[in-house]
């Protein structure tokens, strides 16, 4: 009896450590990074363009080239994950959140995001 409770606290112990390691692994990635530090959404009134939000980082801070790419590289991952502006995107504004905005995840920068309409063939 008392070697079952044994081996059932440490086949427990062990399925928690891999748990635990995967969970270490996930929070590495870079497509946790973008959940983390971004969102992509409709506005709330409507309108055809996307709003592009991100959380700014010691390791991602506002005025820095390096980090503005990596918020590039986020965007086009959203677009792509949803299948929007396949003809691609410009960026209309690029500004931190007004006060009494609409701001559920506490993001810092908001961006104006507008798809490129794809060009109509004339035959």
């Amino acid at each position: 009896m008392i070697s079952l409770m044994i081996n059932s606290r440490c086949t427990m112990i062990f399925a928690l450590a891999l748990v635990l390691g995967g969970c270490a692994q996930m929070h590495d990635s870079t497509d946790y990074e973008r959940h983390a530090n971004s969102r992509i959404s409709t506005p709330l009134a409507g309108g055809d363009f996307i709003w592009y939000d991100v959380k700014l980082t010691p390791a991602l801070p506002l005025d820095n080239d390096q980090a503005e790419r990596q918020r590039m590289v986020w965007l086009q991952a959203w677009l792509a994950q949803r299948n929007l502006c396949p003809s691609g995107y410009e960026i209309e504004e690029r500004r931190p959140f007004e006060f009494l905005e609409h701001n559920p995840a506490q993001m810092d920068v908001r961006y104006k995001v507008r798809c490129r309409v794809a060009p109509v063939d004339s035959d």
